[in-house]
């Protein structure tokens, strides 16, 4: 099973390989960025290679994933030591419980269900 994710990944960056060759003047050309709103002039980027656009976006996703990611784990984190903290004080009062010596003064006892008719 390692064996056939290695030649998938082998395979994958061959793939790439001839990829970036067979468009490395479309990569290398420049792109520029606009942005058109209507009260305003449009704005518009210095021409950027597109391998930077793609790297910068790929780079970009990463962080926002990772951001994302990180902070859900932030919040699990902090929900685990407050149940850790109620587990923690809840045996604490299981243990005092199970040291009570066992009386039956205390105990209130059922009473017997009454009957309606007969």
């Amino acid at each position: 099973m390692k064996a056939v994710k290695w030649v998938v990944m082998l395979l994958l960056m061959v793939l790439l390989i001839v990829f970036l060759f067979q468009n490395y003047e479309a990569f290398l050309s420049a792109t520029t960025l606009e942005l058109r709103l209507p009260a305003l002039p449009p704005l518009t980027s210095r021409p950027i290679p597109l391998y930077g656009l793609i790297l910068g976006s790929v780079f970009g996703g990463g962080l926002m994933t990772a951001l994302y990611l990180g902070l859900g784990n932030f919040r699990l984190r902090r929900t685990l030591r407050s149940v850790q903290r109620q587990n923690g004080s809840l045996q604490e009062e299981l243990k005092s419980l199970r040291n009570l010596p066992i009386t039956e003064a205390g105990v209130p006892t059922s009473q017997p269900a009454e009957t309606v008719g007969n």
